[in-house]
């Protein structure tokens, strides 16, 4: 990561430097982290559920399917590089909603519609490992320092 931004032009080279290793240390620890490495796999997953879908199926299921499956990874990348309880808890319901919707699709991609039976229960297995790790990420995100920031909305009371 180089800065060629003018905002820097101020900084001394070995403060560049500095906020270039915090930033590719950042950058290491989400893509490192557990839950993001599961995304990625099931954003892998359900696109090739998606391709092998008939036609009747793909009409059904694909976009939703596709559009739960890649909120996941930017959403976390957001979350994990926040160190913010706030941004972690906004996109932990975005997140968890998502991904519920992609554990509850695989009984409709079961019974509705002639999708690779292999394929919907190693999507279902692999949901309910994103489960597990994402209950442990959201311990982690519950030991962040209380913010002095107030959720605007009143839905991220922390007491």
């Amino acid at each position: 990561m180089d800065f060629n931004d003018d905002d820097f032009d101020d900084l001394s080279e070995e403060e560049k430097r500095e906020i270039e290793n915090e930033m590719q240390e950042q950058e290491n620890k989400t893509k490192n982290h557990p839950l993001f490495k599961k995304a990625k796999e099931i954003c892998s997953l359900v696109t090739a559920i998606v391709e092998s879908l008939p036609e009747e199926g793909k009409d059904m299921y694909e976009s939703t399917l596709l559009e739960s499956a890649y909120i996941l990874v930017p959403k976390l990348a957001g979350a994990i590089g926040s160190e913010s309880w706030l941004i972690c808890m906004s996109n932990a319901a975005i997140i968890r909603y998502h991904a519920d919707y992609l554990l509850t699709s695989t009984s409709g991609l079961r019974y509705f519609t002639n999708a690779e039976k292999d394929y919907v229960a190693l999507m279902r297995k692999e949901m309910l490992e994103f489960q597990k790790l994402f209950k442990e990420w959201i311990l982690e995100c519950n030991k962040l320092d209380r913010e002095d920031y107030e959720d605007e909305w009143g839905l991220f009371l922390r007491q």
